[in-house]
């Protein structure tokens, strides 16, 4: 299942509408899919409560919706989570990949992607992008954000996954 019949499918069901009714100061700020962990149909949405600087996940499965609990955002103190402007986003999650993987085989042919992290996003500056991370076989990270109306790459970077790790 694509992003737009998930994001429609959890904002129909009733169980999405009883917790919206609660939860007024929320707008939906994030997608996820680790595509060789997570099932086809599956995506984690996230919707961001600016009154609590707290984000609420749902994740959407072929025949169930779960909810899990409020939790901090992982971002900058001072950054602000943005809303996802889905009539803006042209680019679905395959197109993003296919660029992706188009310009790791032409510029780091030598780091091949064992594991993909998938986020579509809206960050000040670059607005609604694809922001998708491969790990490699030789232990990088190469991420790549694209913007999700153009295709265009917007930036990318390419670090040691080493370079994580703390002291």
């Amino acid at each position: 299942m694509d992003l737009k019949p998930a994001l429609k499918k959890l904002q129909q069901s009733p169980s999405f509408r009883k917790w919206q009714d609660k939860n007024k100061n929320t707008y939906f700020s994030y997608a996820f899919k680790i595509p060789q962990e997570m099932q086809e149909n599956e995506w984690q949405l996230g919707f961001y409560d600016s009154k609590s600087d707290k984000i609420t996940t749902f994740v959407m499965k072929e025949d169930s919706i779960d909810i899990r609990k409020e939790d901090d955002v992982f971002k900058e103190d001072e950054a602000k989570v943005h809303q996802l402007e889905m009539d803006k986003i042209k680019l679905d999650l395959e197109e993003a990949l296919a660029k992706a993987v188009e310009f790791q085989s032409k510029n780091y042919p030598k780091d091949r992607s064992v594991k993909t992290i998938a986020i579509l996003q809206n960050i000040a500056g670059s607005g609604n992008i694809w922001n998708i991370t491969f790990i490699t076989e030789s232990f990088n990270m190469l991420n790549m954000k694209i913007d999700a109306s153009t295709g265009r790459m917007i930036s990318y970077n390419l670090s040691s996954i080493l370079s994580l790790r703390k002291e």
